[in-house]
């Protein structure tokens, strides 16, 4: 093989590497951002910052070796805070506070398993129903004495 005939190789190789440092990939596991994502759900993951809506991969504050998907809501001096869209069924910002922003360093690109589902991620949770009436539903209700 010619010298030159290595470049292509080389730079396959190279890009490899770099986008192995760039991206990685996560099956999710629960039901905490139901319906957004669905436990065995595989995601394409890329090291990018957090921003308010996108749903990251981040450290569990109560244990570093385990990670969350979750949704962010806020970005503030405190840090940053996730949630999931299924309130009922997630352990999020609501038990443990903020995390650090330089610890938010992967954010979900898409879906890419199951086939059927594969796709980018919506930027906002889907609208539950979750039942029941509103607390209020007119205004002169709440004066009292009528």
């Amino acid at each position: 093989m010619r010298p030159g005939g290595l470049i292509g190789p080389l730079l396959l190789l190279g890009g490899l590497i770099a986008a192995h440092r760039w991206l990685d990939a996560v099956e999710v596991r629960g039901r905490s951002m139901a319906p957004t994502l669905l436990s065995g759900d595989r995601l394409l993951v890329a090291r990018l910052g957090p921003r308010v809506g996108d749903v990251v991969l981040a450290p569990d504050p109560r244990d570093e070796g385990r990670e969350l998907v979750k949704r962010v809501v806020s970005i503030d001096a405190f840090g940053v805070t996730v949630r999931g869209d299924n309130p009922v069924a997630s352990t999020d910002a609501r038990t443990f506070g903020a995390i650090r922003a330089d610890r938010v360093r992967w954010r979900v690109m898409l879906r890419y398993w199951p086939l059927d589902r594969a796709g980018v991620i919506p930027a906002a949770p889907p609208v539950v129903d979750e039942g029941g009436e509103d607390a209020c539903t007119f205004p002169q209700a709440l004066i009292a004495g009528e």
